[in-house]
C-alpha cells in the first residue's frame, strides 16, 4: 500500500500545552491572549491558591477566536477528570488572573481505523504522536455496553486515559478532532483502500459487550457512514465540512441537512 500522508497542522497539534492567563471576563466567558487557535480546542483552567498550591477549578473550551485582536474566548463548564464524591470539592468560577491551559496532551492521541492496515499505516508515518492502542477503548465501551460508540464513550475515554484528540479515518479523510469537545480542527485527505473492515472500528478486541436496550447498545452494521454523520452530528456549523459532504460522490441531502449553515456557502 502506498500512500505519503501530509499533515499541514497548526504548531500547537505538535507543541507542549499552550498557557496563558484570562485578560478579562465578559458575561461569564474567560478572555485570553493568543497568537493563534482553532475554535473548539480545550483544556482547564488553573488558579493558585498561595505560592505552592493550585488547583484546576473548570473546564474550557475555545469558543470564539479574533484573528486580529489575537484574542481567544473560552467557555467554561465544571472539571470532572478527577471526580471523587468522597472529598469535598470547592465552588470556584473562573476570573481574571486564572491560568488557561489549552491543547493539553495533544501530544497523546487515538486513532480510529476500519483495518489494521490502515491504522498501522497512519500511526507508522506520524511520528510526533504518542498513539494508545485502541484495546484501551474497545474495553471501555464493552465495560458500558456500547458496541456502537457514542461521542459522550469519546469523551469519558479521553479523561480516563488523558488524550487530546482522536484521529478518524472515514471516506479517505483522515479527521483531526478534539478529544473532549469532539470538535473538528483538521480535514486532511488520505486516500487508502480499505479491506477486511472490522466493526466498530480496528482492535484487538474480538467481542464488545452490549446492554439489553439503549443508544449505543445495537452492533454497528456499517463504518464509514456512521462515523462520518458523529462528525457532522457534532460539527454542524463547520463550513469546511459542509464542503466536503458536498463533494463527496455518495453525498445525500440528509447527510446535507445535518448541517446548521446560514446564507449561501455553494
Amino acid at each position: 500500500m502506498k500512500f505519503i500522508l501530509f499533515l499541514f497542522l497548526p504548531f500547537y497539534l505538535f507543541a507542549s500545552s499552550i498557557e496563558t492567563p484570562i485578560i478579562r471576563m465578559e458575561k461569564g466567558r474567560g478572555i485570553v491572549h493568543i497568537s493563534a487557535i482553532d475554535v473548539g480546542v480545550s483544556g482547564f483552567i488553573v488558579r493558585k491558591f498561595t505560592k505552592n498550591h493550585s488547583a484546576i477549578i473548570a473546564n474550557a473550551v475555545v469558543s470564539s477566536f479574533d484573528k486580529k485582536l489575537q484574542q481567544a474566548t473560552l467557555s467554561f463548564s465544571e472539571y470532572d477528570g478527577l471526580k471523587q464524591n468522597s472529598l469535598p470539592k470547592g465552588e470556584w468560577s473562573p476570573r481574571e488572573g486564572d491560568m488557561a491551559i489549552l491543547a493539553f496532551s495533544y501530544e497523546r492521541a487515538m486513532l480510529i481505523a476500519p483495518s489494521d492496515d490502515i491504522y498501522h499505516n497512519i500511526t507508522s508515518r506520524i511520528k510526533t504522536i504518542d498513539w494508545i492502542n485502541p484495546d484501551g477503548f474497545a474495553a471501555f465501551l464493552s465495560y458500558r455496553g456500547h458496541p456502537t460508540p457514542l461521542v459522550t464513550d469519546f469523551k469519558g475515554f479521553c479523561g480516563v486515559a488523558s488524550l487530546g484528540l482522536i484521529y478518524l479515518h472515514t471516506n479517505d479523510t483522515l479527521f483531526t478532532l478534539d478529544c473532549k469537545s469532539f470538535t473538528l480542527l483538521q480535514i486532511t485527505p488520505a486516500p487508502m483502500k480499505v479491506e477486511d473492515v472490522k466493526l466498530p472500528f480496528y482492535s484487538m478486541i474480538e467481542n464488545i459487550q452490549a446492554n439489553w436496550f439503549g443508544e449505543g447498545s445495537s452492533e454497528l452494521k456499517s463504518y464509514e457512514p456512521y462515523y462520518l454523520e458523529l462528525i457532522i452530528k457534532n460539527n454542524s456549523k463547520n463550513i469546511k465540512l459542509y464542503h466536503f459532504v458536498k463533494s463527496l460522490k455518495n453525498s445525500s441531502d440528509k447527510l446535507l441537512s445535518e448541517f446548521e449553515i446560514k446564507g449561501n456557502h455553494d
